[in-house]
């Protein structure tokens, strides 16, 4: 008797409880909603570029020799023709004097020769040995020249020149690495590489970079050039793009680079409501509830394309028309119950 009056008890704090529990109302949250609807955008991919300058060289000398000056200081701008770098030519130079005058001479004999055959008083075939002596002394001196000239570095375009330590007096070998030289223009190449499934940037199009400290825009660059095949290392697709030369941009520089790859089906949703964890992005898609009152949170795990602090496109997992929620989703769990005030649908791009 005594246990089962205590069991009957008990089973009536049980029922009480039950009742008390079903008497709170069923746990919601307040969400803002919008209808989703797909529409064209134009998809981008960022990559990686390298600042080029147009005119850039190493320079090196093709002779050895002594230096005996120096006419180039570090970061100073010169002129295209200058003579930078002067080695010693006093041996080609003295070389140089007396081919010059067995020249003159050999062109003396050859022309008194030629008179001398209007006249018949000299054969043919001593006039053409005289012809040939006059070449072969002309040509001596175009050859002493060249070495000359190849002794006497001079600047291939205007340029700024770059850090070096030669000094008068060095003795340099063979191709030695001088100098860089670096071209005074006002604009900038920009290289950069795309996989073939997203190289459909036309010759002509635009591209956008982004540089440190100049943030507030970004730059455009048009594209000019393409690789006729791929490369053979990296299967990638180079281009070059012309972009108006920037102060603080040096050759060398990487920037970030954001390149159009065509136009491409989304749709764009509020960024609060697209919510991660570690299964991947997801939203919470709002259904009418049964009993008619509000609707139900079911969660549905979507793809994303781009992003930013207003606006992010998905790829996959919606469909045109469903509701979704907005700003505070973070609120909601599957299956909750979600009371809505509905937005009216933005259009792409809209923030």
């Amino acid at each position: 008797l005594v246990l089962a009056a205590l069991a009957g008890i008990k089973y009536q704090q049980i029922r009480a409880a039950i009742a008390l529990g079903e008497s709170f109302p069923e746990p919601s949250a307040s969400v803002e909603a919008q209808r989703v609807a797909r529409s064209l955008a134009a998809s981008h991919v960022a990559i990686i570029g390298e600042i080029v300058a147009p005119e850039s060289l190493e320079l090196r000398n093709e002779l050895e020799g002594r230096v005996n000056a120096v006419n180039m200081a570090p970061g100073s701008r010169v002129r295209q023709g200058d003579i930078l770098l002067q080695f010693d030519i006093s041996e080609e130079a003295a070389r140089l004097e007396a081919a010059k005058a067995s020249a003159a001479l050999a062109a003396l004999n050859r022309n008194r020769l030629q008179k001398l055959l209007v006249n018949k008083s000299v054969s043919q075939d001593r006039v053409d040995q005289a012809r040939a002596e006059a070449d072969i002394a002309q040509a001596n001196v175009r050859q002493l020249e060249a070495t000359i000239g190849k002794k006497t570095l001079r600047a291939p375009f205007d340029a700024v020149v770059g850090l070096h330590d030669i000094e008068p007096g060095e003795y340099l070998a063979a191709n030695t690495a001088i100098v860089i030289l670096m071209g005074i223009n006002d604009f900038l190449w920009v290289d950069f590489n795309l996989p073939l499934a997203q190289a459909s940037v036309d010759v002509g199009g635009t591209v956008e970079l982004f540089v440190a400290g100049h943030a507030d825009a970004a730059l455009k660059a048009r594209v000019i050039a393409r690789n006729p095949a791929v490369s053979l290392q990296s299967r990638n697709l180079r281009y070059r793009a012309r972009l108006d030369a920037v102060p603080g941009i040096p050759p060398g520089s990487v920037v970030n680079l954001r390149v159009p790859t065509g136009e491409r089906s989304v749709i764009r949703v509020p960024t609060p409501a697209v919510l991660h964890d570690d299964m991947g992005s997801y939203v919470f898609v709002l259904a009418a509830d049964e009993a008619g009152e509000g609707y139900r949170a079911r969660r549905r795990p979507v793809q994303l394309g781009e992003e930013d602090a207003n606006l992010a496109a998905v790829l996959a997992g919606l469909e045109d028309g469903e509701t979704i929620a907005t700003h505070g989703a973070f609120k909601l769990r599957d299956g909750m119950r979600a009371l809505v005030r509905e937005r009216a649908p933005r259009a792409a791009g809209q923030g």
